[in-house]
Formats: C-alpha cells, structure tokens, sequence
C-alpha cells in the first residue's frame, strides 16, 4: 500500500526510529566498559538471571547504561503510540480506501463470541498501547507504520525478504492447501502466496484487527485467501485440512505449553505426507552469553514476556514428540533466525 505520512507524523516515527539507533549505539559503549571490568562473553554466568545481576550490579552508577534504559524505554512507552498518532493525521484520506478494501475475493471469519485467552489478550506484545486490537484500525497501524517505517528501520537487514528465506525452505512448491499459523497482517502469508501461487491459503490469528489488515492487503492484490480468528493450538479445521502448515516469528510469542500443542495440533491438520516449516527468533544457545544477555534485555523493554522461556526451547525435538518424521533444523545468517521443518508420516 502506498503511504505517505503527513510531516509531523513522518517526524514522530523518523524521531523513534534515531532514538532507537541511538540506544543500539549506546549498547556498544555499554559493552566496552563491561570489558573494562573483566565481565565480558566468557566470564559471565550461565544462568540468566545471575548475567543480568552481575551485569547491573557492575553499571550501576554508569551514565552510558543509564541513557540506554532511558533510551529503550522511550521507545518502547512511544513508538506505538507515535504510528497511532502519525496515523490520526491522515486517518480522513486513507480510511475510506481502506474500507473499500474488505470487499474482495479475501474472506474473514470471526466466530461469535471468541475470546482470546489470556496469554494474549492480558498483554500488551511490543508494548503497543492496550494490545493488537486496541484502536480501530490497529491493524493497518502496526503493519504500515510502525512495520514498515520503524521495525524495517532498525532490523539489522531485511526484514521482508528474511520471510521469503523461510517460504524458500519448504520442500515442495506444489502445495494446495496452506495454513498460515499467526498470520497477523499478512507479510508472511503474502510470500506465500507469492511462492505458492496454485496453493488455497488460510490464515489463523487471535487478533481480529490483524487480519483485517492482511484481508486488505489481500484483496488489494487480487488473492483469496480464507482468514479465520482462532488460535494455533485449538485450530476450527478438520483433520487433515493442510498439506503444509507453516508459521513465520509466532513462537517467542507464545508460552511454552502452547507451542507445545501446537506441533500437536499441526500434526493433526496435516494429511499424511504433508509438512511442518516453522521459524522463530534465534536460540539462546545460538549467541554467545553477552549477545544472549542483550536481545533477553531487550526482550524485556519491548514487551516480550515468553521470549526466554520460548527461547531456548528444542522446536526439532518438539517436532519428533509430536509424531513428525525428516525432521532438520537450522539457521538464517546473520540473525540466526531459528527454522523447522518436518514431515507428517504417509
């Protein structure tokens, strides 16, 4: 969707997106006076918890890691909220494209009465102000603002065509039935339509307001795609549904119990002979302990509750105790974006 922001919203997001580069910049200074002190990858502790200590307890009276709390926690308290502004500003110009936009091939189905449980709805991922269906129009916000002019901004690479390095991972291109699992507003679902054009795609979310940003984008581009509210690990499909079930950055999201019924679940979807491509945030275990200690800092500011427990999670191991055959995992470089892929025995 073309999108231009008036110039004091362009502004507001311009400004979250050099404090946060600025905060990356200060992290650096952060480390060099850890080494000053001795406490560097190889001397911190294994346990999380005890790096964070130690680490605290060394910075305490540093003014560099003060700026870097002061830093990250403006931009997690403001970045929604300045997309939410930014858009307010242009709400009378782009709404009515935007409702014309849900008439199209691209439906969605939100069953009476859904409520989502309270891993999800009692928190506010990404600190975005009141949580993904907050505001009308929250959708469009995250996706086309705070996405695509703030998180592409400060992602180290990119973003978009990192999910296309996933969809290019399946091990067929001859799916007919997909289920995209945490489709949100669509940037992954849409690669798959690209990659999969013979492919029938069903997207599954708990956010109604995501999915009605990626049905937008849908039809703006002609595709039927068959969007439900739901959720990954209690899908409303029959067994068997889906020769390919697939999902793109959902699981640090989510709390262990529920990954774990959801490999069940996608075993239960999936035809014999069909398969698993899932991808995540790297593992702990993938970073030496100083990098591991930064992006578990970060998680915190940011609003990711699940993401240590999520990940140092086995998803290959995952994968084999649910039934799944052919299982390999790997990683994307740089990020070392976390992959599984897995068979449903014929």
């Amino acid at each position: 969707m073309d999108l231009a922001l008036k110039q004091r919203g362009r502004a507001l997001v311009d400004f979250e997106v050099s404090i946060r580069q600025a905060a990356n910049r200060l992290h650096l200074e952060v480390e060099k006076e850890l080494a000053g002190q001795g406490i560097n990858a190889s001397t911190l502790p294994e346990d999380m918890e005890a790096r964070h200590t130690v680490i605290e307890d060394a910075l305490a009276t540093s003014r560099t890691y003060g700026a870097r709390h002061l830093f990250s926690e403006w931009c997690a308290k403001n970045s929604h909220l300045a997309a939410i502004e930014a858009f307010e500003q242009i709400r009378d110009e782009v709404t009515p494209k935007l409702d014309a936009l849900t008439q199209g091939p691209t439906t969605l189905e939100a069953p009476p009465g859904f409520e989502a449980p309270d891993y999800f709805s009692k928190v506010w991922f990404h600190r975005s102000h009141g949580g993904w269906d907050a505001t009308d129009y929250n959708g469009f916000i995250h996706a086309e603002i705070t996405h695509r002019k703030y998180v592409a901004k400060i992602f180290p690479g990119d973003i978009y065509a990192e999910r296309r390095r996933i969809a290019d991972l399946a091990p067929r291109r001859d799916y007919k039935r997909i289920l995209d699992i945490g489709a949100s507003s669509g940037h992954y679902t849409r690669v798959l339509a690209e990659y999969f054009p013979e492919a029938q795609i069903w997207g599954l979310d708990p956010s109604k307001s995501m999915l009605e940003q990626a049905q937008r984008v849908a039809n703006e581009l002609g595709y039927s795609w068959k969007l439900v509210v739901g959720l990954g690990e209690a899908a409303p499909f029959p067994d068997q549904s889906f020769d390919l079930v697939t999902s793109y950055a959902v699981h640090h999201e989510l709390p262990p119990r529920v990954i774990t019924q959801i490999f069940q679940e996608a075993y239960r979807l999936l035809e014999p002979g069909g398969d698993l491509l899932i991808s995540d945030v790297a593992r702990t275990q993938s970073w030496d302990r100083m990098k591991a200690w930064a992006f578990d800092w970060v998680a915190r500011w940011v609003g990711e509750p699940y993401w240590r427990a999520a990940g140092v999670m086995d998803f290959a191991q995952g994968a084999r105790e649910a039934g799944f055959v052919d299982v390999e995992s790997g990683a994307l470089e740089p990020q070392k974006t976390y992959w599984v892929r897995a068979r449903k025995p014929s």
